[in-house]
């Protein structure tokens, strides 16, 4: 999905929804935490 990512704040990347500290944030592959489900 693209979109703008929550911790960088780069407009139009391809982000995915990741759980930080019990909330949503829309994260981009550079802030996206490498673990969980999708930690490849």
């Amino acid at each position: 999905m693209l979109g703008k990512c929550e911790s960088c704040g780069t407009p139009n990347v391809e982000v995915s929804s990741s759980k930080e500290n019990g909330k949503e944030k829309l994260l981009c592959n550079q802030c996206r935490p490498a673990d969980g489900a999708y930690g490849y």
